[in-house]
C-alpha cells in the first residue's frame, strides 16, 4: 500500500512501539473503494504506520463509479503526525458488485474504453507524483437516488457500517449447490475469513470481512452468493461475475502470504 515516486519506500517494524516506519520521501496509498470509504485493512494499516520521516503523501482509489468519502479518513490518521495528503486521485474501473440489480459484466468495448481512460489518468498521476505537486481529484460519483436527504444518510451510514458492523456480520455470503470445493475462495480471501470444511467454504464469524468480493468474483463455478436481507435485495444468483483480468489467483494467494 505504499510506494515512492523517486526511490523505494522502505518499511520497517519498530519492535518497541510496533509501528511500521517508512524510510522514504514519498508515501502512497493505493486501494479500492469499499462501501464508499477506505477498506478495513487500510484503516488498520494507517493505525500502525509512522510517517514522520516522509514529506509527500498521495492516495489513489479505484472505484466502480460510486461516491468516495475516504480521503478525509486518511487525513485523520496523517494529521496525528502533522502530515496531510498532498495529492488524491480517483480511477474509475469496471464495477464488480453482482448483488446489484443494475450489474452486468462489462463488455469488451466497455473494458477497452475503461483501459484507455485509466492509462490517461495514470499519466497525470505519474507526472503529479514525480514533481511532487498538489492535486485533489473529484470524489463525486453515482448517487443512490434522487433524494438528497437519503443520499446524505446513506453516504454516512454505509462507511460506518463497513468499518464497525459489517466486518463480522453473520450470513452475508453462502455457497450454493454449484460449489465444487476447489478452495479458490480460501486462497484469495485477504483476511483469512474463509476456511474450507467438508469441501465447502465457511465464513468465520470471529474474523473480519474486508468486503473485497474476491471470493464472490473469483469462484470459477459462480457458486458463492450474497444473502438477500430485508434492507437489501441480492441479485447474485442471476448475475455474472467480473474478476479483474490482471489479478490472478496465484498472485493474490502469494501476496496474502507476504502480508
Amino acid at each position: 500500500m505504499n510506494g515512492d515516486s523517486r526511490s523505494n519506500v522502505m518499511v520497517g517494524m519498530d519492535e518497541k512501539d510496533k509501528k511500521i516506519k517508512t524510510k522514504g520521501n514519498s508515501v502512497g496509498f493505493v486501494f479500492p473503494c469499499h462501501g464508499l470509504t477506505i477498506p478495513i485493512i487500510l484503516r488498520k494499516f494507517l493505525k500502525k504506520i509512522n510517517v514522520k520521516s516522509s514529506d509527500y503523501f498521495f492516495a489513489i482509489v479505484t472505484r466502480g463509479g460510486t461516491i468516495f468519502r475516504g480521503f478525509p479518513k486518511i487525513n485523520k490518521f496523517l494529521k496525528k503526525q502533522g502530515k496531510i495528503l498532498n495529492a488524491s486521485f480517483v480511477i474509475n474501473m469496471g464495477t464488480n458488485d453482482p448483488k446489484l440489480k443494475s450489474f452486468s459484466v462489462p463488455s469488451d468495448e466497455e473494458l477497452k474504453n475503461i483501459e484507455i481512460n485509466v492509462q490517461q489518468k495514470l499519466k497525470l498521476i505519474k507526472k503529479t507524483i514525480i514533481h511532487q505537486e498538489n492535486y485533489q481529484d473529484d470524489i463525486n460519483g453515482v448517487t443512490f437516488s434522487n433524494s438528497a436527504p437519503l443520499n446524505y444518510i446513506l453516504e454516512r451510514l454505509i462507511p460506518f457500517a463497513v468499518h464497525h458492523i459489517a466486518g463480522r456480520v453473520k450470513n452475508y455470503f453462502y455457497s450454493d449447490s454449484k460449489c465444487t470445493g476447489c478452495g479458490i475462495c480460501e486462497k484469495v480471501c485477504p483476511s483469512k475469513k474463509i476456511k474450507i470444511e467438508e469441501n465447502k467454504p465457511l465464513w468465520q464469524c470471529n474474523v473480519d470481512c474486508y468486503f473485497c468480493y474476491a471470493c464472490l468474483n473469483f469462484c470459477p463455478a459462480e457458486a458463492i452468493q450474497i444473502y438477500s436481507k430485508f434492507y437489501m435485495k441480492s441479485y447474485t444468483p442471476e448475475r455474472g461475475r467480473y474478476p479483474h483480468p490482471y489479478a490472478k489467483v496465484k498472485d493474490m494467494s502469494n501476496q496474502k502470504k507476504i502480508t
